[in-house]
C-alpha cells in the first residue's frame, strides 16, 4: 500500500485483454456494474459478442448503469496486431485508463510429456501477450503525447495478470509457471520505466479459480503436481474477480486471491510492492528456516512419485521379476 493508489473504476474505461473466458471475462462484468465502460479483447469473435450482449442485457434491466462496453477482435501474441488494436482505440478516442492483461494458460504435464507445441504457447500466452500489449501501446502513447511534459500525461494503470505458481514453481508446471515469473518480473520494471509517465502497474497473482481453463488443465495434470497441490478446491470465478477489484480498491499493487497465495507471497518479497508489509517481513523470516525442510519433503515426494512410475512400468513389462531375482 505504501506505492499503491486508488482505483475509481466509475466513469472511467478499461481494456481488458483475454476476456472471451475465465477471470478476464468476469471482470468485464464486475466493472459495468460500477459504471466503467469496458472494451473486451481476445481471438474469439463469438464468444466476445456473446458477453458483450449479456452486460448490455444488465443495462437494459438497471436504468443506473451509463458505461459503455464493446468489444474488438485481436491475436494479441502479435505485435502487429497489438498495435494496430492501439492505433484504432485512440483514433476512436477510447484511450483506456485501466489496461488488464488477464491471458494465460497452463498445460501441466511432466517436462518430457511437453511438446514442442506446447513450449511455444507456453510462451506466447503467458508472456509474449503482455509485452505486446503494453509495449505496443506505450509506444503509441509516447507518440500521441509528443511536447507534453511527463507530470501532463494522463493517469493509466496497468494490471498484469502472473499466478501463485510463480512464488514457488513446482513439478508439472515447467510450462507455465516460468513464464508468469517472467510477468512479475516485467511489473517490476514497469513501475520503474512507466511511474514517471503517470502509470500505475499492479501484478495479480492469483490461485486456483473455477473456469474453462482450468477444467482443461486437469485433464493433464500429474498426479504428483496434484499431491504437491493439496485437496484446496478452486474458488468460483466471480469471487476471484471480486477479490481483484476490492485489493484494487484498497491500493494493494501485489495482490493475491487466498490465504496460500498471500503466504507464500512472503517466502519471495523481494522489491514486490507489500500487503500488510510489518506481517510479511516476520513471515518471510519463518520461511527462511521452514523453506528448506519443505523443499525436501517436496523433493522425497517427486522422488517416490517416480521410483512408483518405475516400478509399475517395470510389472508392465514382465521385468520386475527379473530384477527381484537380481
Amino acid at each position: 500500500m505504501w506505492f499503491g493508489g486508488n482505483f475509481k473504476p466509475e466513469g472511467k474505461h478499461a481494456l481488458i485483454v483475454g476476456a472471451s473466458q475465465g477471470v478476464g471475462a468476469e471482470l468485464g462484468y464486475n466493472l459495468f456494474k460500477r459504471n466503467c465502460s469496458v472494451t473486451l479483447v481476445a481471438r474469439s469473435q463469438d464468444k466476445l459478442k456473446s458477453h458483450v450482449e449479456k452486460i448490455k442485457g444488465l443495462k437494459d434491466s438497471n436504468s443506473e448503469l451509463t458505461g459503455e462496453v464493446e468489444y474488438r477482435v485481436c491475436n494479441a501474441s502479435s505485435y502487429e496486431s497489438c498495435a494496430e488494436l492501439w492505433n484504432n482505440l485512440l483514433e476512436d478516442k477510447k484511450d483506456p485508463d485501466f489496461i488488464f492483461c488477464c491471458t494465460g494458460g497452463s498445460t501441466p504435464k511432466l517436462f518430457a510429456d511437453l511438446t514442442k507445441e506446447d513450449l511455444q504457447l507456453g510462451i506466447t500466452t503467458n508472456y509474449t501477450v503482455s509485452l505486446n500489449v503494453i509495449h505496443s501501446g506505450f509506444k503509441q502513447i509516447l507518440e500521441s503525447n509528443r511536447g507534453v511534459p511527463r507530470a501532463e500525461f494522463k493517469k493509466r494503470h496497468v494490471i498484469l495478470f502472473s499466478s501463485v505458481v510463480s512464488f514457488y514453481p513446482f513439478i508439472g508446471y515447467a510450462q507455465y509457471a516460468p513464464l508468469k515469473s517472467a510477468v512479475q518480473s516485467l511489473s517490476l520494471i514497469l513501475r520503474q520505466e512507466l511511474g514517471p509517465f503517470n502509470y500505475r502497474v499492479s501484478c495479480v497473482f492469483p490461485g486456483s479459480f473455477q473456469s474453462e481453463g482450468y477444467d482443461e488443465e486437469e485433464k493433464t495434470k500429474p498426479k504428483i503436481t496434484k499431491e504437491i497441490e493439496g485437496p484446496s478446491k478452486p474458488i468460483p470465478v466471480e469471487i476471484c474477480a471480486d477479490m481483484v477489484v476490492s485489493q484494487l480498491d484498497k491500493g494493494y499493487d501485489t495482490i493475491t486471491t487466498d490465504f496460500i497465495g498471500w503466504l507464500l507471497g512472503c517466502s519471495v518479497l523481494g522489491t514486490l510492492p507489500r500487503s500488510w508489509g510489518i506481517l510479511q517481513v516476520f513471515v518471510s523470516l519463518i520461511f527462511s528456516i521452514i523453506g528448506p525442510i519443505a523443499n525436501l519433503v517436496v523433493y522425497k515426494s517427486v522422488l517416490d512419485f517416480f521410483k512408483k512410475r518405475d516400478a509399475e512400468e517395470d510389472d508392465g513389462n514382465g521385468r520386475a521379476t527379473n530384477k527381484k531375482s537380481d
